[in-house]
């Protein structure tokens, strides 16, 4: 088989353990299975990689710790997960887990009732918020709560020992994801200087380690980072930072852009053709039937 291109791959919460085993089983089958680590050395010492395929979670989700972490011990492969320092210490959700089992036409009002987004009432409500500051997200969020009479939900991320756990094991890496998960392009520069530095000055005082990589939430260049926020990071240690661009990666990637592909659901064999065309299938995309596209997000 000709050689795989070299990919990254991107999760969040899982929610089918089978799913996930079978997408190891691919990846043990057809690529080479790589540390963060050896990423880092790719990158900053021009290490040679083939077929190199790395896994990383956002978020910092208890499915990690409950579903994917046994199955990286049972397959002895590697991950990354980029954490929020708050989340883990105060026992928090971030705002898109929290508002997951809303009733999304009541949020919807109470967003066009505070801002001006009349001319799009038919944006989905999540691309709406992500329009907006944190601190507007959580007034939204708050005032839904008062007038439903919701109570907040218990925290549905890992905490301190389960990230100690995983940390120590030697198999996972964990890197800096913000403290409250803004669309960092939204926020003033005072707002991305704290949830950019005291993320990492946080996360390393709970590891007791150094830390020296970072995930951007939402993660798209031009849209939810740009200069401002990687000169930051840079001031801050950072050598490397991943973006949410999907294609495959190499070695005269950007740094502070580095790409990474999404796997959310889907079908195995449509997740099998994903993995093997290197995370790229815009085209594969285009040629399906449109009744059939829930089946290939």
């Amino acid at each position: 088989m000709k050689l795989l291109p070299n990919i990254i791959l991107n999760f969040h919460a899982i929610k089918d353990p089978h799913w996930f085993e079978d997408i190891l089983k691919i990846i043990k089958r057809f690529y080479n299975p790589i540390s963060y680590e050896d990423i880092e050395n790719y990158y900053l010492q021009g290490k040679k990689i083939n077929h190199a395929c790395h896994i990383t979670f956002d978020d910092g989700h208890i499915s990690f710790y409950k579903t994917v972490f046994p199955l990286l011990k049972k397959y002895n492969i590697s991950a990354s997960i980029f954490v929020s320092p708050k989340v883990i210490s105060e026992r928090i959700n971030f705002w898109f887990q929290e508002i997951s089992d809303y009733d999304f036409d009541i949020l919807n009002s109470i967003i066009n009732n505070r801002f001006e987004f009349k001319s799009f009432e038919a944006i989905p409500v999540k691309t709406k918020l992500k329009r907006l500051k944190i601190n507007e997200i959580w007034n939204v969020i708050y005032e839904y709560q008062k007038q439903t009479s919701t109570q907040s939900k218990s925290c549905v991320n890992m905490n301190l020992n389960q990230i100690k756990e995983v940390y120590q094991s030697g198999l996972v890496h964990i890197g800096a994801h913000t403290m409250n998960h803004p669309i960092l392009k939204n926020e003033s520069v005072d707002t991305v200087e704290y949830e950019i530095s005291t993320s990492i000055t946080g996360l390393s005082y709970l590891l007791d380690a150094p830390i020296h990589s970072f995930a951007y939430p939402n993660g798209k260049p031009g849209f939810d980072f740009g200069g401002r926020e990687i000169d930051i990071l840079k001031k801050n240690g950072i050598k490397l930072a991943f973006s949410t661009i999907e294609r495959t990666f190499k070695n005269d990637d950007d740094l502070y852009r580095i790409p990474r592909s999404g796997f959310e659901g889907g079908s195995i064999p449509y997740i099998y053709l994903k993995l093997l065309s290197g995370g790229n299938l815009d085209i594969l995309k285009k040629m399906l039937n449109k009744k059939n596209d829930i089946l290939y997000r």
